[in-house]
């Protein structure tokens, strides 16, 4: 966050931006980075060249084959320089994920290796099934249940294919432009070295250098950067590391967030129209960011999935350092990528799939899946930077109250905090900052505060004292003392959360109690504050690109260059775990980060940062929360109305819809913007906001099921077109329409600027109703595009038929009030009058569930030809084989103390949509007779689009914990 407000006198001798405009300039270009320019020159020269062979190869003498698992190890030599080695370790896990690992031996220096032991939450186990076959060129070995996969290393050059039966799916190094720069002395080259054959026709190229070839002429930028006033000292040389990824039968690709642009990924290479930089991946603040480029922004995961209407594959490259990808859709059929890397080692994981939900499955098993957020969390946040005063706090709540607005949770920016020391509050307006935080809790809601990882340099600062007691700062590039820059507490260090003794620490200061020990902790205070770790890329106002120069060091004398991207994540780690701690039993955290990386997803949410209050920003925030689920981050959301600007009301009712169909749904607003809580809006856009809350909180149980399987299976809670028909080709470059879970709910966001229609692509020949109005709409086998109602009132969202849909519909001020509210059910009958859909909820604030406290029902319609049969039965017991969030169904008891605890919650009503015809008689089963409305519809389910048949059946009365069954009699 910037603003134009001074940091105090020495604001001046900083450089804070100046103006509210992305400036390009402060941020690398590929061309200005030499690490990216030696790669993509290295790309440049392969192209170029009539034959061209990569000089890596396997030393087949060095070759070991694990006896009792499917792993091998081998050494790598290069042409280049023969006295270098390097060590292979290819190896197949038990799931079928494939990983290549590559790093130097017995190297002058050590290459950073550390960027999987932060990502992964376990080493993998590796398959003892699968065996290698050797052969004079190549190994092989064949794997998956009908052993349609196989992995095959060649040896000369070196080159790995995954194969699914005899079609390449992912290929690595096939475009020979693998290189791990070795460490070398300074200054000294190798001479008399001979180029390999093949490459006769580069000797034009030779005349400075003998591997000019490969490498190019010059030592360019090996030793030492600049970029603007900054210099980088290199202090280990060269290390940047180079690998071709192709994908040789899947035209699109989605990943790589964190930028902003289409869900499918354009190309940056070769054929028009593309972006003229590689995709970057370097955590950076960069605020006002344009809302269609490839500038790399707040976080970094380096996972790409390719897909096809035949398969899906997925790569994770665990490197935590600056990464640029250049992308090139060089056929209609197939996609390669380049790789390019400032420091680390090979270590690549190839998810072989082969359905999207395979491979979400296959990397949540290496990353771990999200976390299941408190079900408060899910409401709706109010921010601004900043709410002044206690008092503020207060009429803000006040107003939401009065006007009949839900809201969970009410946030606190920097303002709050003393000369931008965190924790501790100003005095002059937030003098009671524990009994504005009660006064707030008082009504079932929380707050989340700041927490920035900047210090501010001052002994009077307890948090700085103690962090540079304890020497768990950031060091500058001397490794000695604490690295100081500038950031919104003026002079500041950060801390080192790589270094293991910030840990336990960290932990300390979140507890609101006095501390056995003497040290300092937060007691003012409570268990209902919880925490936004914003600035964590990290952002420096006076270092290079706004953030940390990369020679500074960091524990156990790793350059910040190594770990940049993994920074933020730690710090939303340790924070979250010390939420984690600070209550007995536990509560769930919450936790926002800005900067993120692989893994991530397990301690919280993310937004997509400082965005604007424009047309643009909205449409493309839509498609950066899919990409961020796509690469596991699921709890995410854009601030509603855009952090700068001041957007009109027609704007902003449109963001709103936005937001309340976005996991995370907040509104935020820069300290120079003009108020706008929604209350504040004139006639009609206020009533339209307060519908939109209202819906938000009705759809709570939807959005809290498809969390519960987020954190079981990996896929994304946003569902992009190709994720829910991974085979229809119409719609794998679609992302401004989306799936919420597997609810069966359709949402289609409106972003421009005075529309009163939308076009929906149904993929399916299957009915769609509109939430609101049940009106029919029929797909195609072939799908097909219908044109519906989207005036500023009318959010684009329905119901795919054969789903059904829970929903508490009794207005409340904040959620924790719904606990014990009963239950609406939507079942919308599909062509065939059938239909399912799920609830899960437990407290949704401890960790009982995971000792089997809650409720997982499953819903059914069946209709035959005289009787349409509506249950509930338990699932747990329907699927023991699956989990909970770690709990084993087989041992699932049904009459759970929680599900004790809610036995008078009950449904209060059924709403049957696509019923055909009018029914003689609605009971339940070995029950009583019940009352029940029926409205014909213009147009039957089997018939041309219209208002569907609606059958209401009023306060059945079932228990929600229990099964139960109705009979709808014809």
């Amino acid at each position: 966050m910037y603003s134009l407000k001074l940091l105090g006198a020495l604001v001046l001798l900083i450089s804070v931006p100046q103006t509210f405009a992305v400036k390009s300039h402060d941020f690398k270009t590929c061309s200005q980075a030499g690490f990216c320019r030696r790669g993509r020159a290295l790309a440049s020269r392969a192209k170029e060249a009539s034959s061209w062979a990569s000089p890596y190869s396997i030393d087949l003498s060095t070759i070991e084959i694990a006896h009792d698992s499917a792993k091998f190890t081998a050494q790598v030599k290069s042409s280049l320089y023969p006295d270098v080695k390097f060590g292979l370790d290819v190896r197949l896990h038990t799931d079928g994920v494939v990983r290549v690992r590559m790093d130097e031996i017995d190297a002058l220096k050590k290459h950073y290796d550390e960027a999987a032991s932060w990502a992964l939450i376990s080493e993998p186990k590796v398959s003892k099934s699968m065996k290698w076959s050797v052969g004079k060129t190549e190994f092989r070995a064949k794997f998956g249940e009908g052993q349609e996969f196989e992995i095959v290393v060649q040896f000369n050059p070196l080159k790995i294919v995954l194969l699914k039966g005899s079609k390449e799916q992912i290929v690595l190094n096939g475009q020979g432009l693998l290189h791990m720069e070795h460490f070398r002395p300074k200054k000294v080259e190798a001479e008399g070295e001979q180029k390999p054959e093949g490459m006769e026709d580069a000797q034009t190229v030779m005349k400075v250098k003998p591997n000019a070839w490969f490498e190019g002429e010059d030592e360019d930028a090996y030793w030492e950067e600049t970029f603007g006033s900054w210099t980088d000292s290199k202090p280990k040389g060269p290390e940047s590391l180079s690998i071709d990824i192709s994908f040789p039968n899947h035209a699109n690709i989605y990943g790589i967030p964190q930028h902003a642009t289409r869900l499918s990924l354009p190309s940056t290479t070769g054929e028009s129209p593309h972006f003229e930089d590689p995709y970057r991946l370097y955590n950076t603040d960069v605020f006002e960011y344009i809302a269609s480029s490839p500038m790399s922004l707040y976080g970094s995961i380096p996972i790409l999935h390719a897909h096809s209407a035949d398969s899906t594959v997925g790569i994770f490259h665990a490197v935590g350092s600056e990464t640029w990808i250049d992308v090139s859709h060089a056929t209609d059929k197939s996609t390669e990528t380049h790789w390019i890397s400032e420091s680390g080692i090979l270590d690549i994981f190839l998810m072989p799939g082969p359905t999207p939900a395979d491979v979400f499955a296959q990397y949540a098993r290496l990353t771990g899946t999200p976390v299941l957020p408190a079900h408060w969390a899910l409401g709706y946040h109010q921010c601004r930077w900043n709410y002044i005063s206690s008092d503020d706090v207060r009429t803000v709540q006040k107003r939401f109250d009065e006007e009949g607005m839900p809201v969970d949770v009410f946030w606190l920016d920097i303002e709050y905090s003393q000369d931008h020391k965190y924790f501790i509050w100003e005095p002059k307006n937030f003098p009671d900052p524990v009994d504005m935080i009660n006064d707030v809790a008082a009504t079932g809601r929380h707050m989340v505060v700041i927490v920035d990882p900047h210090l501010k340099r001052v002994n009077e600062y307890p948090v700085y004292k103690e962090a540079s007691e304890r020497g768990v700062l950031v060091k500058p590039k001397s490794g000695e003392g604490e690295y100081e820059g500038w950031c919104w507490s003026g002079s500041s260090s950060w801390i080192d959360f790589f270094n293991p003794g910030a840990w336990d620490w960290w932990k300390s200061l979140f507890k609101p109690y006095q501390l056995a020990s003497g040290g300092w902790s937060w007691t003012q205070s409570t268990e209902a504050v919880h925490i936004w770790n914003d600035m964590n890329e990290p952002s420096v106002f006076n270092g290079p690109e706004i953030s940390m120069p990369r020679d500074n060091v960091h524990y156990n004398g790793w350059e910040h260059r190594d770990i940049h991207n993994i920074n933020g994540m730690l710090f939303s780690n340790a924070t979250y775990q010390a939420l984690l701690e600070r209550s007995d039993p536990p509560q769930r955290p919450f936790v926002l980060t800005r900067s993120f990386f692989a893994g991530s997803q397990r301690f919280g949410a993310m937004w997509t940062g400082d965005n604007l209050g424009t047309w643009e920003h909205m449409e493309v925030g839509v498609k950066m929360v899919l990409a961020n689920g796509i690469a596991g981050m699921s709890f995410g959301g854009s601030d509603v109305g855009g952090f700068f600007g001041n957007p009109e009301p027609e704007m902003l009712v449109r963001w709103y819809q936005v937001g309340a169909m976005a996991p995370f749904f907040r509104a935020h607003a820069h300290i120079d913007t003009k108020r706008r809580e929604p209350y504040l809006l004139d006639q009609p856009y206020k009533d339209i906001v307060r519908d939109i809350l209202r819906l938000r909180y009705t759809m709570l149980p939807v959005w809290y099921t498809a969390f519960r399987e987020t954190t079981v299976t990996g896929l994304p809670v946003l569902r992009p077109h190709y994720v829910t028909f991974p085979e229809d080709k119409n719609g794998f470059d679609l992302d401004d329409q989306y799936y919420i879970g597997s609810s069966g709910l359709l949402v289609k966001p409106v972003s421009e600027k005075g529309a009163t229609e939308a076009s929906v692509y149904l993929a399916e020949d299957q009915v769609y109703y509109d939430y609101f109005s049940h009106q029919v709409y029929r797909g195609s086998a072939k799908g097909k595009n219908v044109t519906v109602p989207a005036a500023l009132h009318q959010l684009p969202l329905f119901i795919r038929g054969g789903s059904i849909v829970s929903t508490r519909e009794r207005p409340r001020r904040a959620s924790t009030l719904m606990k014990r509210d009963p239950f609406t059910l939507r079942v919308a009958l599909d062509k065939k009058g059938s239909a399912r859909g799920e609830l899960y909820i437990d407290d949704g604030e401890t960790y009982s569930h995971r000792n089997g406290e809650f409720i997982w029902r499953q819903f059914f319609a069946d209709k035959r030809k005289k009787e349409l049969r509506i249950s509930s039965k338990d699932l747990a017991a329907l699927r023991p084989s699956d989990a909970v969030d770690g709990v084993a169904l087989k041992t699932f008891n049904p009459a759970n103390e929680f599900a004790k605890s809610v036995s008078g919650v009950r449904v209060e009503r059924i709403v049957v949509v696509g019923l055909g015809s009018k029914p003689k008689s609605v009971k339940v089963e070995g029950g009583q007779t019940l009352e029940w409305e029926y409205t014909p519809g213009a147009a039957s389910n089997d018939k041309k689009d219209g208002a569907a048949g609606i059958l209401i059946i009023k306060d059945p009365a079932t228990p929600i914990a229990n099964n139960w069954e109705i009979s709808v009699q014809f």
